[in-house]
């Protein structure tokens, strides 16, 4: 079955399964001619969307892909899903939601094999891309104004590969790549679940408001952890611990890293959101740089093989002492911490955050 939208290719209805934001997935719901709280009522359909939101708490993979044989459950539970997170009304929960449905969304694109549903999403946003062909590869440019609002906020703004100053640049219009373009749609896609998600649910069925009930309690009972851990992801690059600035500059100068050294900084800043591909570039400077190997290895610590969404976890304080990656606290906030991961917290003023390895 396919969906046309406007003068634009055809979105099949598999498609929207898996990018059940688009306008034409809300188009086939309203085409549909039920509310939601008749499709609350649908045990599957609820159960689905549940399931959606529980998984976002902690970023699990537990839920599963795309109901392909039934793409309008599949469509209509998204739907439920934000319904249900806009009800419980939490910032926090709206965020990790958000974050969650566009890191999956992400992985959709990343892995699409239509390059023209990529584009057809981009459309969805009015991003204009521009597609030229140049040296036998497919260059893709947008406007700058598109490329800022998604890169100057969130998790890509602390990232030198995303500033604009480090961009190829002509006329107005940035070059990306196939994966940069996916990389920035789905902060794009963040922020439009986060918009839908704070708008004002309305009267709802006594279904729904036991759902909503339930997903509340849950929430509250798990947000205090939650929000420790979200603290520690992402620390600004001045509020580095003395050991990984020291790291940093040590693979960028290409000096000689031990196993340790490397799995430190890697796995310190996967924490942070730095991407692969900037990881991989800090290291082409060292004597034994391989670029395969050692894409393999970063892309390895993410965990993402193993189906997790979290990378390993930064050796602790006391194992760098051990191998000589720390001579010991050198301020006031090395020495209130066991794990690097803490450290911004410390110097923030916030509350340490311990973990073990």
């Amino acid at each position: 079955m396919f969906l046309a939208y406007g003068d634009c290719i055809p979105i099949v209805m598999a498609d929207l399964a898996k990018y059940p934001f688009l306008p034409q997935a809300r188009q086939l719901v309203s085409g549909l001619e039920i509310d939601l709280d008749t499709v609350a009522n649908i045990p599957s359909i609820n159960e689905r969307a549940k399931q959606r939101v529980w998984a976002s708490f902690d970023f699990k993979a537990h839920f599963s892909k795309p109901l392909m044989h039934d793409p309008q459950s599949e469509i209509a539970s998204y739907a439920l899903a934000l319904a249900y997170v806009s009800g419980v009304g939490d910032n926090k929960m709206i965020e990790r939601f958000a974050l969650y449905e566009a890191d999956r969304i992400n992985d959709y694109l990343k892995g699409e094999e239509h390059e023209e549903v990529v584009l057809e999403i981009a459309r969805a946003f009015n991003w204009e891309v521009r597609v030229e062909e140049a040296e036998r590869r497919q260059m893709l440019s947008i406007h700058f104004t598109k490329f800022l609002k998604n890169t100057t906020q969130g998790r890509l703004h602390h990232d030198p590969k995303w500033k604009l100053v480090n961009r190829a640049l002509c006329e107005g219009w940035v070059q990306v790549t196939p994966f940069e373009l996916s990389r920035l749609l789905q902060e794009e896609v963040k922020t439009r679940i986060e918009e839908s998600a704070k708008r004002e649910l309305g009267s709802v069925s006594q279904q729904m408001q036991m759902d909503i009930a339930e997903l509340r309690a849950e929430f509250l009972k798990r947000k205090p952890t939650l929000e420790e851990f979200d603290q520690i992801v992402h620390a600004q690059e001045s509020d580095y611990p003395p050991c990984i600035s020291g790291l940093l500059k040590r693979a960028a100068t290409g000096q000689h890293m031990s196993h340790v050294e490397r799995f430190t900084l890697v796995t310190y800043l996967l924490h942070q959101g730095v991407s692969v591909d900037s990881i991989v570039n800090l290291f082409s400077g060292m004597p034994d740089f391989n670029a395969e190997k050692t894409r393999y290895q970063v892309e390895n610590l993410t965990r993402a093989r193993y189906g997790e969404n979290k990378p390993y976890v930064t050796y602790n304080c006391s194992t760098l002492q051990t191998h000589g990656v720390c001579s010991g606290p050198v301020d006031q906030f090395c020495r209130r911490i066991r794990n690097p991961l803490s450290y911004h917290l410390r110097k923030q003023g916030s509350f340490q955050i311990t973990s073990s390895k």
